[in-house]
C-alpha cells in the first residue's frame, strides 16, 4: 500500500478530468451559440431530466432551496400553513417553508434509513397542516408508500426533496415521481452536478409545473397583445404579459449543456460504480465496530454518502484526517439545536432519535474516480484509527 497516499472527501477536478472532452465540446457548442439564456441546451435538459424521473414536467430553476420555495408556492403553501418535516437536513428545507409565511412542523426519523419516520407524522397533522417534505437521506429514499397513505387521508400534498438522491428507486420508481412534486439540487457535490448552482423541479401536475414557470420569471408568459417595435422604432407593448411578480432564479444554457452531457452519458455509470464502492467497503469494514448504511430491500440506494455511525465521532475524524483521508459531518447539530431556531422552544430530547445520529455519523469518501488502493487505505485508515482509540 502507498505511503502516505491522500483521498480526499471529493475531487471535482478529477470527476471533470475523466469526461473532459464532452464538457469541452457542449460548452465551446454554447458559446459558438451565442445564446446563453432560456435557450434550446435547457429545453433539451428539462425534456431529458423528466424522461429520466418518470415525470411530465421539469422546470430548472437556480438552486436546490429555490426549487423547495417555489414547489411550496406552487403547492399553495402560505401563511398560517404547516409542513411537516424532519430536523436532520440542510437549513434549506425549513428556510424555504418559512419564507412562503408558513410554519415547519419537525419529527423524528428511522434509525436505520435516516429518512423521516411515517409512524410519527401523524401524531404532528393539525387541521394547518399543508403538506409533507419528505427527505431523501444520503441517497436513501424515504418510506414513501406509508407517507403517501397519510397524506391522501388527510388531504395533504406531498413535497419529495430528492437533492441527494438523484436516480433513487423506492419499489422501482425514481424519487421525484412518486410525491406531487419532487426537487433537486445540482451543486457540485451532488451526483448530478453542475459547475456552479442550479435546480430542478419535476411533477406530473401541468398546472403546477406552470405556476413554477410564472414564479421563476419576472414577466411570465407571452404578450397576447403581441409586443415589438412600432414602425417608428418606439416600444409598442411588452414581449411578456406579467401575470405575476416571481422570483428570479434560473440556471442558463452553459450549466444546461454540462448537466445534460452527465445526465445522458454518465449518471447511471456513475450510480453504479457508487453502489459498487459501498459494496466494497461494507465488505471491508464489516469488522468493525460502526454502523454501517442500511438499505431497504424496497429501494435501490445511490449512496451520494457513504454513512459511518461510531462512538467518539470527532476522535475518528481527526485520526482519519491524520492518516490522510477526508470526512464529512452532515446536519449536526441537527436544525432544532441550531441558534436561529432556538426561540422555537425545542430542546434535547426532543427528537431523540435524530439527535443520536447526528452526535456519531459521519461519511467516507465516496465518489466513482476513487481507486480500489484508494478504498482500501481508507478502510484500513479507520481500522487503525478505532483500535488506536480503543487502545487495541
Amino acid at each position: 500500500m502507498t505511503k502516505g497516499m491522500r483521498v480526499p472527501f471529493y475531487d471535482f477536478a478529477a470527476e471533470y478530468r475523466s469526461i473532459k472532452p464532452e464538457i469541452d465540446s457542449a460548452i465551446a457548442r454554447v458559446l459558438d451559440s451565442g445564446i446563453y439564456t432560456d435557450g434550446k441546451e435547457v429545453r433539451a435538459f428539462e425534456e431529458e431530466f423528466a424522461a429520466y424521473c418518470g415525470t411530465k414536467h421539469a422546470v430548472t430553476v437556480g438552486s436546490g432551496y429555490d426549487a423547495l420555495f417555489k414547489a411550496l408556492l406552487a403547492m399553495g403553501v402560505g401563511p398560517g400553513d404547516e409542513v411537516v418535516t424532519v430536523a436532520n437536513t440542510d437549513i434549506a428545507c425549513t428556510a424555504s417553508i418559512s419564507h412562503t409565511g408558513a410554519s415547519f412542523v419537525w419529527v423524528d426519523i428511522d434509525e436505520r434509513t435516516y429518512t423521516i419516520d411515517p409512524r410519527k407524522i401523524e401524531e404532528r397533522i393539525t387541521p394547518r397542516t399543508k403538506g409533507i417534505m419528505a427527505v431523501h437521506m444520503y441517497g436513501h429514499p424515504a418510506d414513501m408508500a406509508p407517507i403517501m397513505e397519510v397524506a391522501r387521508r388527510h388531504d395533504l400534498s406531498v413535497l419529495e426533496d430528492a437533492a441527494i438522491a438523484v436516480g433513487a428507486r423506492y419499489k422501482g420508481t425514481r424519487v421525484g415521481a412518486i410525491g406531487d412534486v419532487g426537487c433537486f439540487s445540482h451543486v457540485p457535490s451532488k451526483i448530478l452536478g453542475n459547475y456552479g448552482d442550479g435546480g430542478t423541479i419535476v411533477t406530473d401536475d401541468w398546472e403546477m409545473a406552470q405556476r413554477i414557470r410564472e414564479l421563476s420569471t419576472y414577466s411570465g408568459v407571452p404578450n397576447p397583445l403581441g409586443g415589438g417595435l412600432s414602425a417608428g422604432g418606439r416600444g409598442m407593448s411588452s414581449v411578456f404579459w406579467s401575470t405575476t411578480e416571481g422570483y428570479h432564479g434560473r440556471i442558463v444554457e452553459l450549466s444546461a449543456a454540462v448537466l445534460r452531457v452527465k445526465l445522458r452519458s454518465k449518471l447511471d455509470e456513475w450510480i453504479s460504480r457508487r453502489r459498487e464502492i459501498a459494496a466494497t467497503y461494507n465488505q471491508l469494514l464489516g469488522h468493525l465496530d460502526v454502523v454501517l448504511p442500511f438499505e431497504s430491500e424496497d429501494v435501490e440506494h445511490v449512496y451520494r454518502n457513504y454513512t459511518v455511525r461510531a462512538k467518539n465521532r470527532d476522535t475518528v475524524r481527526h485520526k482519519l484526517v491524520e492518516r490522510g483521508v477526508g470526512t464529512g459531518i452532515h446536519y449536526a447539530p441537527p436544525l432544532h439545536l441550531q441558534p436561529v431556531y432556538q426561540h422555537l422552544g425545542y430542546h434535547e430530547g426532543s427528537l431523540p432519535v435524530t439527535e443520536a445520529v447526528s452526535a456519531e455519523l459521519f461519511t467516507l469518501p465516496i465518489y466513482p474516480e476513487l481507486t480500489e488502493e484508494q478504498l482500501h487505505w481508507v478502510a484500513q485508515a479507520l481500522e487503525e484509527s478505532l483500535r488506536e482509540i480503543n487502545g487495541s
